[in-house]
């Protein structure tokens, strides 16, 4: 990736696979000052290692309340924050419908993010600073899945809330921007098996990574999934609970 001209301070929740660590990758290459938060702490302290000079880390859990504690004390060490990119998320098909891994995935991608986007809206509100809040959601959230149901539900809240905050923040003249990321399916840990239209993590990362730099407001990713997601909106609810 080209060096930016003017870095900016970046921090990725949910840095220590996935989306969240190719993105924090990118970001590092691009000359940003990036500050990264997982659950896993030596897989923070691995990406750290690659530029110990631009690269602050936090090991967190947003499941828990003092998650938004160890936000500030990240953004006091780096002495600030441009953009909040939410990328933590968990989620599981199975045929079970298991009450511990639907709550799991419930406080992570819904909680969680509840609570950190709340804390990083009000960050940019009082200090009345230009900021940029994104999450990564999923096509999974425009309809209903029934093989995952807390997943495809919770994703849906995420789209749904960024909304919310985009016209409130218009509202209150606040100057921040949103992203809401809605990929279709990249090979990631999470998913253990081939699906449709799937791309390979680096290519699903670099698209989010350029959706994010261009502020877009909310695009599904990669395109060709727009024709498709189109279609699927216009299926009644009726029929598609009959699919």
């Amino acid at each position: 990736m080209r060096r930016q001209t003017s870095p900016r301070k970046i921090i990725i929740i949910g840095a220590t696979s996935g989306i969240g660590r190719e993105l924090a990758l990118l970001y590092l290459s691009s000359g940003h000052f990036v500050g990264i938060t997982g659950r896993r702490a030596e897989k923070l302290a691995e990406i750290q290692a690659l530029c110990p000079d631009r690269t602050w880390c936090k090991p967190m859990d947003v499941r828990l309340e003092e998650s938004t504690a160890l936000l500030d004390e990240l953004i006091r060490e780096m002495q600030g924050v441009d953009l909040i990119i939410y990328s933590s998320g968990i989620g599981t098909q199975t045929a079970a419908l298991l009450p511990e891994v639907e709550m799991d995935t419930l406080f992570t991608n819904a909680v969680g993010f509840t609570r950190i986007v709340i804390h990083a809206y009000n960050y940019f509100k009082e200090r009345r600073v230009a900021g940029h809040i994104a999450a990564i959601s999923s096509i999974a959230g425009t309809k209903p899945l029934g093989e995952a149901p807390a997943y495809s539900a919770t994703k849906r809240y995420v789209t749904h809330y960024i909304s919310c905050l985009a016209q409130k923040a218009r509202r209150e003249k606040i100057p921040v921007t949103f992203t809401t990321i809605l990929p279709g399916f990249i090979r990631t840990e999470l998913l253990r098996h081939d699906y449709p239209l799937m791309i390979p993590l680096a290519k699903g990362a670099r698209l989010i990574f350029r959706a994010i730099e261009r502020k877009k407001r909310s695009t599904i990713l990669p395109g060709r999934w727009r024709p498709i997601m189109f279609i699927a909106r216009l299926i009644p609810r009726w029929l598609w609970e009959r699919v």
